[in-house]
C-alpha cells in the first residue's frame, strides 16, 4: 500500500506592520523619542484603538481609565507598551482571517495564567510570559485559513496528545501548526528562546530529559507554558479541545525541572484559578 504525501499548502505568515518596524528602530536607540513613538500608535487607529482597549484591560488592572498613548507610556513605560503594540498589531493581523474570538478568548486565558505563573515562580518577565501564553497557539489561524477542513480535523483530535496532533497535522497537511508558530514569532521577531519553547510544545517530555544546557531559559519557558496551559485547561474549555478524561499536560517532567511537589503545584494552581474568578 502506498503512502499518501499531503499536497502542498502556502501558509501565509503576515508580516510585521510597517509602524511595528519602525517602533523597533527607535526602540533600538540609547534614548528613544516617546513622543515619535506615541506618533507611530497613533497613526494607525485599529492598532491605537487595540492598545488602549488592552492597557484598560482587567490584566493590567487600571483603576483610572486611561485614554492617551502618552499616558499609558508614562505608566505602563516604554518597553510594556511595545509588548502591547506587538500583540495588537499581531492579533489585528491574524483577525483579518475571520471570527476567532473563542480562539483568542483560550489565547488570553493562557496568556494570563502564564504571567501569574511567573510572578509566582520569578523566573521569567511577566509581560514576556503573557507574549508566550498568546502566541502559544498562533499558528492555528494559519492553518485554519489555508485548510478548509482544519477545525474540523481538531475536532476530530478530542482528548489525543499533542505530539500525537502534531504527528497527525505532520502527516495531513505536511505542517504543523506548532512549525507555523515558531515561523510567526520568528518573523515577528519574538525572543529565540519563546519562539523555541512554542516549538517544542509537542515534545516537551523528551525536552525536560535533556542536561541542563545554554537552553536552560527555552526550558523554563516551555515548562512555564505548559503549567499554564494545564492550568487554563481545567479553568475553561478549550473551543477546540473538549474536556476528557485523561489531563492535557503530564506535569511530572515539568515538575521534576523546578525542583517542586504535585502539593506545591497544587496550591499554586488552587492560588491562579482563585484569582482568575474574581477576574471575571
Amino acid at each position: 500500500m502506498s503512502s499518501v504525501v499531503p499536497q502542498a499548502t502556502s501558509y501565509i505568515i503576515p508580516a510585521r506592520p510597517e509602524v511595528l518596524i519602525q517602533l523597533t528602530e527607535e526602540l533600538r536607540l540609547k534614548e528613544p523619542d516617546q513622543s515619535k513613538l506615541t506618533q507611530l500608535i497613533k497613526q494607525d487607529v485599529a492598532l491605537f484603538t487595540s492598545v488602549i482597549a488592552t492597557v484598560n484591560s482587567a490584566y493590567y488592572a487600571r483603576s483610572v481609565e486611561i485614554t492617551s498613548v502618552e499616558r499609558a507610556i508614562s505608566i505602563l513605560g516604554v518597553k510594556r507598551i511595545f509588548n502591547i503594540v506587538q500583540l495588537a498589531a499581531l492579533r489585528n493581523s491574524l483577525s483579518a482571517i475571520g471570527p476567532l474570538e473563542r480562539f483568542w478568548d483560550t489565547a488570553t486565558d493562557v496568556a494570563k495564567v502564564s504571567a501569574k505563573l511567573s510572578k509566582k515562580l520569578a523566573k521569567l518577565n511577566q509581560d514576556d510570559a503573557y507574549t508566550l501564553g498568546m502566541l502559544h497557539d498562533c499558528g492555528i489561524p494559519l492553518m485554519l485559513q489555508s485548510n478548509s477542513d482544519f477545525k474540523d480535523f481538531l475536532r476530530s483530535m478530542n482528548g489525543r496528545s499533542l505530539a500525537e496532533i502534531h504527528n497527525r497535522e505532520l502527516e495531513r497537511y505536511g505542517i504543523s501548526h506548532y512549525n507555523l508558530c515558531a515561523e510567526l514569532a520568528k518573523k515577528w521577531n519574538i525572543n529565540n528562546n519563546m519562539a523555541e519553547a512554542i516549538s517544542r510544545q509537542p515534545v516537551y517530555e523528551a525536552t525536560f530529559t535533556e542536561a541542563a544546557d545554554e537552553n536552560e531559559q527555552m526550558r523554563f519557558s516551555l515548562c512555564l507554558l505548559m503549567l499554564a496551559r494545564d492550568i487554563s485547561d481545567i479553568y475553561r474549555h478549550f473551543w477546540r479541545i473538549p474536556d476528557t478524561k485523561e489531563p492535557l499536560v503530564k506535569l511530572e517532567p515539568m515538575l521534576n525541572f523546578l525542583g517542586i511537589s504535585d502539593y506545591e503545584y497544587a496550591d499554586i494552581k488552587e492560588d491562579i484559578l482563585h484569582e482568575l474568578s474574581f477576574e471575571q
